[in-house]
């Protein structure tokens, strides 16, 4: 039986799909890269944004026009069953933690019968993945979080923390390293709460992961500033300084208001967030830092946004994610009033100039840069290939795979080059 696979969202739903494969193809079904060829359909879903709530429900639609046979996870599952029902009434259903469930999911739904898996309980971390790129494993570490804030669905649709134990976490790893992989990523929804139900810590999770023999290197995803506060700040920076550990520090702010971070219900303040970078530039040399902006929070006023724009300003971040806020329906935030939509798009391309500015500037400082880089994705016309300080380079020739001797001779707003890009 053939099987076709949609995945939407952040590196953890990547990997919710690669899990999925993986159990599908030890059982003996296909993967095919056209849903036309398929005998099933599953469609691996996203609810961050209200934009991609609606590209899912398009989905869903066409999806269901087929006739085929059609299983529909993801976080969507736990956030807005209501529109599964109403755009896939006869898709069966399976959420984030019960992924390990979707052999019998896919077996029972090709019977034309519809089943819903919604209250799991996966060990992700002992269970078999496909890797979309050969090059990048990615592990996840957790589910869900501790946070509550207003406006985020994490919690509604993967719940409280559980997170895996550091034995199965590096057993993954070194599975991994030994098939192929050289790049690592570290993902959950927030690293920094990590251990926090199991009496462990990210801090504990990464000495061990550097024990393991080979060349790789790591990257740790984002961690929300609030769980900083439970962690010995300068010890997990001074392992960032570890030749396997990529400087690259995710660290979202939302908001240089702390008036607004108090309605979000973020858990900490703007000086909190700028001590938690101080420190981390300060022990590791050259860090890229990339952080989170949402643009229009319902209570946000032109004063607050202002002050956004003097944290960009002073903070100089390599990366800034910008988003315009998004009502998700179950949230806190759900039912404020909402701002003119004009404002959230003056507010966002204001935010978002002077990002491009400030980026542009930073890249530019890395122009005659010399060193080893690792090439990690196969583009048009040539390849990525990202150094130790996570920065995304285009060069023109190259193997999937392989580190690399380069030297930097041309900077853009989002990237930088070894060769001039017209």
């Amino acid at each position: 039986m053939k099987f076709y696979i949609e995945t939407y969202g952040c590196s953890a739903n990547r990997n919710d799909s690669e899990i999925m494969i993986a159990l599908l193809l030890k059982e003996g079904f296909e993967l095919c890269n056209n849903y036309n060829d398929a005998d099933l359909i599953i469609l691996n879903t996203c609810s961050v944004k209200q934009a991609t709530i609606s590209r899912m429900c398009e989905r869903m639609k066409l999806f269901s026009q087929t006739k085929k046979p059609l299983i529909i996870a993801g976080c969507l599952t736990k956030v807005r069953k209501d529109l599964i029902e109403k755009f896939a009434p006869n898709a069966s259903l399976i959420s984030p933690s019960s992924i390990d469930k979707i052999v019998d999911v896919a077996k029972t739904t090709i019977n034309n019968k519809k089943v819903e898996f919604l209250n799991g309980n996966a060990n992700k971390a002992i269970l078999p993945s496909f890797r979309f790129n050969k090059i990048i494993e990615i592990v996840q570490i957790a589910e869900g979080c501790l946070s509550n804030c207003t406006f985020c669905a994490t919690k509604i649709a993967r719940g409280n923390i559980k997170s895996f134990r550091i034995g199965d976490i590096k057993r993954k790893i070194e599975n991994a390293i030994n098939s192929g992989a050289k790049e690592i990523w570290i993902t959950s929804q927030d690293n920094s709460a990590y251990g926090r139900d199991i009496g462990t810590n990210l801090i504990e999770l990464l000495e061990e992961i550097l024990k393991i023999e080979g060349k790789f290197w790591i990257r740790v995803g984002m961690m929300n500033p609030l769980h900083f506060k439970k962690l010995e700040v300068e010890k997990l920076a001074e392992l960032f300084n570890n030749e396997k550990v990529f400087k690259f520090l995710h660290v979202p702010v939302q908001s240089g208001s702390n008036k607004v971070l108090n309605d979000m219900q973020r858990g900490y303040t703007v000086e909190e967030f700028l001590e938690f970078v101080e420190i981390f530039r300060k022990i590791v040399k050259n860090i890229t830092i990339a952080t989170d902006i949402i643009v229009g929070y319902p209570t946000e006023t032109e004063k607050d946004f202002e002050k956004t724009l003097e944290l960009i300003k002073e903070l100089k971040p390599d990366v800034v994610n910008i988003s315009r806020f998004s009502a998700i329906k179950g949230t806190k935030a759900y039912n404020l009033k909402k701002l003119n939509s004009k404002i959230l798009k003056e507010r966002s391309k204001e935010l978002t100039n002077l990002v491009r500015k400030i980026s542009f500037e930073k890249n530019k400082k890395w122009i005659g840069w010399k060193g080893e880089v690792l090439i990690d994705e196969k583009v048009k016309n040539g390849f990525i290939a990202r150094n130790i300080y996570y920065k995304p380079i285009f060069i023109k020739e190259g193997e999937l795979g392989t580190f690399k001797e380069v030297k930097i001779k041309y900077a853009y707003p989002n990237f930088l080059s070894t060769v001039k890009i017209n």
